[in-house]
């Protein structure tokens, strides 16, 4: 099951990364600018694959 986990969704740092990346944009999208949440995701998303590939 530890495989199947693993090739589904890599690591538990892979699975924060979307799920920061995700919540920054539902704050983006509930803010003051919820125009901005189309942009925040795939900005958001980039910046935690840079981090994961530094850190790797």
């Amino acid at each position: 099951m530890r495989a199947l986990f693993k090739t589904l969704f890599g690591s538990a740092r892979t699975i924060s990364a979307a799920a920061a990346a995700v919540v920054l944009a539902g704050l983006a999208l509930h803010g003051p600018a919820p125009v901005l949440a189309g942009a925040v995701l795939p900005v958001a998303l980039l910046a935690g694959a840079a981090y994961l590939a530094l850190k790797g």
